[in-house]
């Protein structure tokens, strides 16, 4: 065990932001740094945490941060002793607006038209999602599946698979913005844990944390209060501890990369011959 454990969040904005907002990085309560103090506590040593994450995340932004960013690729990724991915609550928040057409606004010319059409958008959404009855996601479940298992996969090849690994599940809501309506949280959520675990991460359900405190949230229905937090952060910890201390396996190389490194090791040691 190194004298320093690097810890990395690949994560969206509940990784940064509480019941009253966003937060500076070293803000004690975000589960994030709940995390790096108890697996401090426990291992004896100093923990490191760093956070890449931005406001509305999904999987396809986490995905080519993983695979385009170099810093994310070869500073951190590479050099992390524990991994936590906590994407996919965006991917599967209800459907209104199709990120698509979304996607098109920062580039509208002039700015006034810009903010009509934001504005615009923003207060149709909830009448889409309750039009569908809050049916569909925004990323649909195919293409959620392929992206995720992309993601996993390059987070264990990165890291040849030494690093501890924990896969936060999709959190819900209670917000105007989705018309106060999620019936495929459930189901996207036992498959997007149970993927998880498939790829070697050790799954951390939160909803079940949220939902104790739906009272506390943000304004906007989404982001938790620090009791939230903290319980998260402390599942996160006991996640990881195993598998740093060894009494767990780690994520461990996807199979295609374990396959090529034995081709590799078995050519190299003939060429030694």
């Amino acid at each position: 065990m190194t004298t320093t454990v690097s810890l990395l969040v690949l994560g969206d904005s509940p990784a940064f932001a509480d019941a009253t907002g966003p937060q500076l990085p070293d803000a004690p309560h975000l589960y994030p740094n709940v995390a790096a103090r108890h697996l401090s506590e426990q291992l004896g040593a100093d923990v490191e945490g760093t956070v890449v994450a931005q406001p509305g995340a999904t999987v396809r932004e986490a995905l080519r941060a993983a695979t385009k960013d170099r810093h994310v690729q070869f500073d951190l990724l590479a050099h992390a002793d524990a991994v936590v991915v906590g994407v996919g609550s965006f991917d599967h928040a209800p459907a209104g607006v199709p990120p698509s057409v979304q996607a098109v606004v920062p580039y509208l010319r002039p700015a006034g038209l810009r903010r009509q059409v934001r504005t615009g958008l923003h207060r149709a959404y909830p009448l889409l999602v309750t039009l569908r009855r809050g049916r569909g996601a925004r990323t649909p479940p195919r293409e959620f599946q392929r992206l995720y298992g992309e993601l996993l996969d390059q987070v264990r090849s990165i890291t040849w698979g030494r690093a501890a690994g924990a896969a936060l599940g999709p959190t819900s809501h209670r917000s105007d913005y989705y018309a106060h309506r999620h019936p495929g949280h459930a189901r996207a959520e036992a498959r997007q844990l149970a993927q998880a675990r498939a790829h070697g991460f050790a799954p951390v359900p939160v909803w079940s944390r949220v939902a104790d405190h739906l009272d506390d949230l943000n304004d906007d229905g989404i982001h938790w209060p620090a009791a939230v937090h903290a319980a998260v952060g402390s599942d996160v910890a006991t996640a990881l501890l195993p598998q740093l201390t060894g009494e767990a396996p780690t994520t461990g190389l996807p199979a295609a990369y374990r396959e090529d490194l034995e081709a590799y090791e078995t050519a190299a040691a003939g060429d030694e011959d």
